[in-house]
C-alpha cells in the first residue's frame, strides 16, 4: 500500500506544472474578469521596467502571430501574441513586439518575447491568459502563479440605479420613487499599492435577506450563452459603465436592506451595508 501511494505521488508530481510570473519586478494593472465595456477581461495585465517576458513554465510553442508577417489581425485586439502548451493548459502572451524568436521548446527561464504595445493597447504591457482547452475555460492566472503580497481590501464606492439614460446615486437612508424594479448597480474598486483600479475576485450581494448574487472570478467558460461566469453572461454581471450589476431584485415598499461583501484574490474582504426607502409606483 505504501509503495502504491508513493507511486501515485510521483505520477501526480510529474503532471503538476509549477508556474512562475512571466515578468520580473512587475506591477499588476488589470485583473481577471474585469469589465471591458462589452466583455470580460480574460486575463491579467502586467507592466515592468525590463520588458523581458519569460514563459510561465516549461512547454512548447504551439502558435505565434506577428503582424510583421501577417498583416491582418488574427485575435482582435491582441496584437502580436504567442501560445505555449504546458500539457493540459495553454499560456498566451499578448501585445508583444515584432520580430521575436520562434524557438519551439521553451524553459521557464527563457526570454520568449519583449513586452510591446501592439493591437488594441493603451501602453506597453503584457496581457497573460491561461486556457484549459478541454474544459473550454479561461482560468484566472492568479490561481496558478505564486501569491502576491496584497493587504488592501476592496472599496465599495457607491450604489446606483440607471433610470432611462441617467444614473441616480443612492445615498444611505435616502428615499426614492420607483416605477419598476431596476437592477442595482454597485461601484467597487480594488488595489494592491493603493494606486490601481482593479477588479475584485468574489462578490456577494444580499438584498432584504435574500442572496441575489454570489460569484467568484475563478474562470470564464465558453457555453451556449457565450462567455459566462457562473453561467452568467457579461451583461448580467456588468453594465456598460463597468458597475457590478445585480438583476432580479424585487424591492419592498418601505425599507430595503443591502449587504455587499467584496473580496480580492488574497482574501482581503470589505463588507458594506446600505439602506434605502422605496416608494413603489408600479402600474
Amino acid at each position: 500500500m505504501r509503495r502504491l501511494l508513493t507511486f501515485c505521488l510521483i505520477i501526480l508530481a510529474l503532471f503538476n506544472v509549477s508556474f512562475r510570473w512571466p515578468l520580473s519586478d512587475f506591477k499588476v494593472t488589470s485583473t481577471f474578469g474585469e469589465s471591458r465595456a462589452d466583455h470580460f477581461h480574460d486575463g491579467i495585465d502586467l507592466v515592468c521596467p525590463s520588458n523581458n517576458i519569460y514563459a510561465v513554465a516549461d512547454g512548447k510553442l504551439v502558435f505565434s502571430w506577428n503582424k510583421l508577417y501577417f498583416p491582418t489581425e488574427n485575435y482582435w485586439g491582441g496584437g502580436n501574441y504567442k501560445i505555449i502548451s504546458h500539457g493540459d493548459k495553454f499560456s498566451i502572451y499578448m501585445h508583444i513586439e515584432d520580430g521575436d524568436s520562434l524557438k519551439s521548446e521553451v524553459k521557464a527561464e527563457d526570454i520568449i518575447a519583449i513586452m510591446g504595445n501592439t493591437g488594441h493597447s493603451y501602453g506597453r504591457h503584457l496581457h497573460l491568459s491561461i486556457l484549459d482547452p478541454v474544459a473550454k475555460e479561461s482560468i484566472n492566472p492568479l490561481s496558478l502563479l505564486p501569491s502576491l503580497e496584497d493587504k488592501k481590501a476592496p472599496e465599495v464606492l457607491g450604489f446606483f440605479l440607471k433610470i432611462g439614460d441617467k444614473y441616480t446615486m443612492l445615498k444611505d437612508n435616502s428615499t426614492i420613487r420607483l416605477t419598476q424594479h431596476y437592477p442595482l448597480l454597485v461601484s467597487i474598486k480594488d488595489s494592491i499599492s493603493g494606486k490601481e483600479n482593479l477588479g475584485i475576485y468574489k462578490l456577494q450581494v444580499i438584498v432584504n435577506e435574500k442572496d441575489m448574487l454570489n460569484v467568484d472570478f475563478s474562470k470564464i467558460s465558453l457555453t451556449e450563452k457565450g462567455l459566462t461566469v457562473h453561467n452568467l453572461p457579461f451583461y448580467n454581471l456588468f453594465d456598460e459603465q463597468g458597475y457590478y450589476k445585480i438583476d432580479g431584485i424585487k424591492y419592498r415598499q418601505g425599507e430595503n436592506f443591502v449587504i455587499v461583501k467584496a473580496s480580492d484574490y488574497s482574501g482581503n474582504t470589505t463588507e458594506k451595508t446600505f439602506k434605502v426607502f422605496v416608494n413603489l409606483d408600479i402600474k
